[in-house]
């Protein structure tokens, strides 16, 4: 058994049993209860057995039962009423007692298959006699009849017991035998009080005469009886009007006539209603006069009944000025105004149109006849009766510049990156054709006239070459500078442990020749355009071999992982707002932090040429790089203590940025 039924059955074995004998008193099983074995405590006893894992226990409280139940002229059905009574009663205890649902359901499990157990032996036990030598199969399928109709009534019981009016149900003798929350509320009665004998505490004389005399006959011709009554608060001794409707009703398999459903509803004084009125009109008066959006009301005749603050600054008109007029004649350009109304008229007439409850875009007109781009959406509902249109208008006007400006700046943007394509290919072609011949004409220099020259002029043609070449290098690396943006390649998922690895390799001689090594180590996968990817890392890892101290081999580690944005901690996060953190740290030599922003500069610079080779580029496009993905790139680092460069950036991309084919 598990352990919230054990508590049940066994902690709170005395209230469940109370709660349950006031069930079975009120049900058609009251006669069963008083009997051995058909009472409260007999029926939880053989529950609790049962669920104990005691297979013959219900077959022998059945066969007692029958015996019992007989002779007083009982029977199948006010035993399975019985049932159906200690399974609804057990169940309320667990659900209140037991909040986690994962241990809710198998102890509501076990309590069904226990009870459906005691519910087959009573059908095998009473099907011989009950069913006048019928098959027991055709009992069976007759007993499950009334079981299923108590289910549902539990269920409309439940249903009842959450509506705001007040709801009686009472034998056809008159006896009340329940009373919903709200009609306890009503009559002063207390959620454990017992209910009177008679609908006759309920209310006043003559409310009963009438409902004596004259409702109740009525309901049984006619099965319904609807008017107004007095019903007296047993607590306060007030008396309330209210509206009453009764019922005949009936069971739901069967024809036969069940009991008398009363519904009371409550009705308002008249100061009531007014206070009521008032209170509603001033709560949309401030709705209306507090938007910032135009709202405007059209009764069913087409003509504005409503225009609030926010219409009369958009539109410019006074609200004196406007209502009474038809929305045509002043809100739209004249040359849509007819179109407009038409629409208007048709969906007022019909109640319905393909434009409601939708935003559309429409140009409108202000008091000095300036036409102005808007967001517009129609509801309808009904005063009095009549159908009502109500308009919600928004003035985008500045929302269309601001994208007109938008699509002004990206055609800017565009002419801009055409333009640095054009001086890439200039700079690719025009400007090292110069460098290309000092270099050829100096080595033909070298070769034929190199022997005539002294010391002196050799030194020269050589100081010239090495000019040309780092031109040439600072060239090519300007040329790759501004490539990041303007031939980036898409945006695929790229392993960055693959990439590293591919720039080990690529770095083989450089780190054999550095006596170094470059350890590996976690890195994830993400959105990033690979060529570039492997740029960033050969430009971190190469400088960190190439910035080493004398006698001391170089240690580049590298490694990465997924991080969540500040905004998101706490919370729960998402691929969009990952991000990945890829660190390239060494031993080497470092800088002071206050130089971390003038080494990601271009041509920047902090050691001589002549110490450590280079153009004073690569820094500069892995920031290039990390912000074309959205990213940053950062530093740490203290003189001959080594440097971490941090790499943050986006897992996955909701679109190119930048990039082109």
């Amino acid at each position: 058994m598990s352990e919230c039924l054990a508590e049940v059955l066994s902690s709170q074995a005395d209230v469940v049993r109370i709660a349950l004998e006031k069930r079975l008193q009120q049900s058609s099983a009251a006669a069963l209860a008083e009997m051995p074995g058909g009472d409260a405590a007999a029926l939880l006893a053989t529950l609790a057995a049962r669920c104990e894992g005691d297979p013959e226990v219900a077959a022998g409280w059945a066969r007692e039962l029958r015996e019992v139940a007989e002779p007083a002229g009982l029977a199948l059905v006010d035993a399975l009423e019985g049932l159906r009574c200690l399974e609804s009663v057990v169940r309320f205890f667990l659900v209140r007692q037991q909040s986690d649902k994962r241990a809710l359901l198998p102890a509501l499990n076990e309590l069904s298959e226990a009870v459906e157990s005691m519910r087959r032996s009573v059908v095998t036990e009473f099907s011989d006699k009950a069913a006048s030598g019928q098959p027991a199969a055709l009992v069976r399928a007759v007993a499950v009849a009334p079981s299923r109709e108590a289910a549902v009534q539990e269920d409309l019981a439940t249903l009842a017991d959450c509506a705001q009016v007040a709801i009686c149900l009472a034998t056809l003798q008159g006896k009340p035998f329940y009373v919903n929350r709200a009609g306890r509320t009503l009559l002063g009665l207390a959620e454990a009080t017992d209910l009177p004998a008679s609908l006759h505490g309920f209310y006043s004389e003559s409310s009963w005469t009438q409902l004596r005399d004259v409702a109740v006959p009525e309901v049984q011709q006619q099965g319904r009886w609807s008017g107004n009554s007095q019903v007296r608060n047993a607590q306060t001794g007030d008396v309330h009007d209210v509206a009453t409707v009764m019922y005949l009703a009936k069971g739901l398999q069967t024809d036969r006539k069940s009991c008398l459903a009363i519904i009371h509803n409550q009705m308002r004084e008249p100061s009531q209603l007014e206070n009521a009125l008032r209170e509603a009109t001033a709560r949309k008066k401030a709705i209306l006069e507090s938007s910032l959006d135009p709202i405007i009301t059209i009764d069913h005749e087409g003509v504005i009944t409503e225009f609030n603050r926010a219409a009369e600054q958009t539109f410019g008109h006074p609200r004196s000025k406007i209502l009474g007029t038809r929305p045509s004649d002043v809100l739209f350009p004249s040359q849509v105004s007819a179109g407009q109304q038409n629409r208007i008229e048709r969906y007022l007439e019909a109640g319905e149109g393909s434009m409601l409850g939708r935003r559309t875009e429409v140009t409108a007109v202000r008091a000095d006849g300036e036409s102005f781009p808007a967001e517009m959406a129609m509801t309808i509902g009904y005063e009095q009766g009549a159908p009502v249109l109500t308009f919600f208008v928004r003035d985008i006007s500045e929302r269309k510049k601001a994208e007109q400006e938008q699509a002004r700046y990206a055609a800017e943007l565009e002419r801009s990156n055409r333009e640095l394509e054009q001086f890439a290919y200039v700079a690719s072609h025009d400007l090292q054709e110069p460098l290309r011949k000092i270099r050829t004409f100096g080595d033909r220099l070298e070769m034929k006239c190199g022997s005539m020259l002294d010391d002196t002029g050799r030194e020269c043609i050589e100081r010239m070459q090495n000019a040309a070449m780092r031109m040439q290098a600072l060239i090519e690396g300007l040329l790759t500078l501004s490539r990041v943006t303007t031939r980036g390649q898409k945006f695929v998922p790229c392993d960055l442990a693959e990439v590293a690895r591919e720039v080990v390799s690529d770095l083989e001689s450089t780190i054999e020749r550095a006596e170094g090594r470059v350890e590996i180590g976690k890195l994830p996968t993400i959105q990033a355009d690979p060529l570039q990817m492997r740029q960033l890392l050969q430009n971190l890892i190469g400088n960190a071999l190439k910035f080493h101290r004398p006698g001391t081999p170089p240690i580049v580690k590298v490694h990465g992982r997924f991080i969540q944005s500040h905004d998101q901690r706490g919370g729960e996060g998402s691929l969009a707002n990952e991000r990945c953190r890829m660190v390239v740290e060494d031993n080497g030599i470092g800088f002071e932090q206050r130089y971390l922003e003038r080494i990601f500069g271009v041509f920047q610079r902090l050691h001589p040429r002549e110490v450590y080779e280079g153009t004073g580029i690569g820094l500069a496009i892995c920031r290039r790089i990390a912000e074309r993905h959205g990213g940053t790139i950062a530093a740490q680092s203290e003189p001959d203590k080594g440097a971490a460069f941090e790499v943050l950036l986006p897992v996955v991309h909701p679109k190119e940025k930048g990039s082109r084919k």
